[in-house]
């Protein structure tokens, strides 16, 4: 190999590195970011549990519309990706369908964008699951898997959607009532302000459905 080959194989080597330097830089974990810095974020309104077609519910629509249905405690362990979150979750009952292991991982469709702009986008009127508390989810089994078995991120890993990418598929197994409706005229919302709001929603009308939903869900499951 000539000394020329060797220079312009160094060269682009090193411009790989430094690349990857910045690029490595520039990218921000929420995984290594304080609870206090989530708290500052911005909430940004991604719609209605509803959905933009306002769609209904019914206790029977959710079950039907299911692949798999689970109850279980939601960890701590979590990979903050573009647009989700993907987040372990321990079965402790399975009410429909068939899961191959005991934990499994679950795409939580609201997300944090930090660094340039610092917010947090609900998706759906979904917020994310916290961790050691148990919820009730209605899944699909996710379709991509065997296409990214490689991937470090998903390897290993069975992987499962929200039957309607929204806060009508998780409940938290509690009686106890948490959200209140958000109104976006009151100015800038942080997300600490809400961060324990079960579901977010933007009426009276929202707020009363879900939590009628919810009580005719732990019904359910308190008879299965």
């Amino acid at each position: 190999m000539s000394k020329k080959c060797v220079v312009i194989i160094l060269v682009i080597l090193t411009v790989d590195l430094v690349v990857s330097f910045l690029v490595r830089k520039s990218f921000v974990d929420p995984q290594t970011i304080a609870e206090s810095e989530k708290d500052k974020c911005i909430f940004l309104n991604g719609g209605s549990f509803k959905g933009w077609d306002n769609e209904s519910f019914s206790l029977e629509k959710i079950i039907k519309d299911s692949d798999v249905i689970v109850k279980g405690i939601a960890l701590s362990e979590r990979i903050y990706l573009k647009d989700s979150v993907l987040t372990a979750f321990n079965i402790i009952k399975v009410y429909k369908g068939k899961v191959e292991n005991s934990k499994i991982y679950i795409f939580e469709p609201s997300y944090f964008n930090l660094g340039k702009y610092n917010s947090y986008f609900a998706y759906c009127g979904y917020n994310l699951m916290k961790p050691v508390h148990k919820y009730i989810l209605f899944l699909k089994k996710w379709q991509y898997t065997n296409f990214v078995r490689y991937n470090p991120y998903y390897k290993g890993k069975e992987i499962y959607i929200l039957a309607h990418n929204s806060a009508v598929d998780k409940f938290e197994i509690s009686r106890s009532n948490v959200s209140k409706v958000i109104n976006l005229e009151n100015g800038i919302i942080k997300y600490g302000q809400v961060k324990e709001y079960e579901v977010f929603v933007y009426n009276k009308n929202e707020l009363t459905e879900y939590y009628q939903l919810k009580r005719e869900i732990l019904d359910w499951i308190s008879r299965n």
